[in-house]
């Protein structure tokens, strides 16, 4: 059965999928540059929050993994992965302050990520 919080992860993925998709079909990155905060801010809820929802797809993963120290960790090694892609992409090396650009996105990924926690933590405890 799918647990409420596989649900949240799915809607919360969409979300960021469309996102992302319209900013980028219609320059919203260009035009407002802190959109960019907010797709990452959900990247980190939604990496958090599948973590959580590994459970209804593998019921033999260890519930110990869901520890905060472990999924912070998790969730910021998936924003420096996205942020090494940018780099080999070439999105935003050239532009100016793209050192601040990458700590404010690391950020606001782990800021999503605990979020992203809490939430998926709260909504397990309540074991609908």
């Amino acid at each position: 059965m799918i647990k409420p919080v596989t649900t949240i992860f799915v809607i919360s993925a969409s979300i960021l999928a469309t996102t992302n998709y319209l900013a980028i079909e219609f320059y919203l990155y260009w035009y407002y540059p802190w959109i960019d905060l907010v797709t990452h801010f959900l990247g980190g809820a939604v990496a958090a929050l599948g973590a959580f929802s590994l459970k209804d797809f593998w019921p033999r993963f260890p519930g110990r993994a869901l520890r905060l120290s472990i999924i912070i960790t998790f969730v910021f090694l998936v924003a420096v992965a996205w942020e090494a892609f940018e780099v080999w992409a070439g999105i935003s090396m050239n532009e100016p302050g793209y050192a601040l650009d990458t700590v404010l996105d690391l950020i606001m990924g782990l800021s999503g990520g605990g979020v992203g926690y809490f939430v998926g933590r709260n909504v397990r405890d309540l074991d609908l």
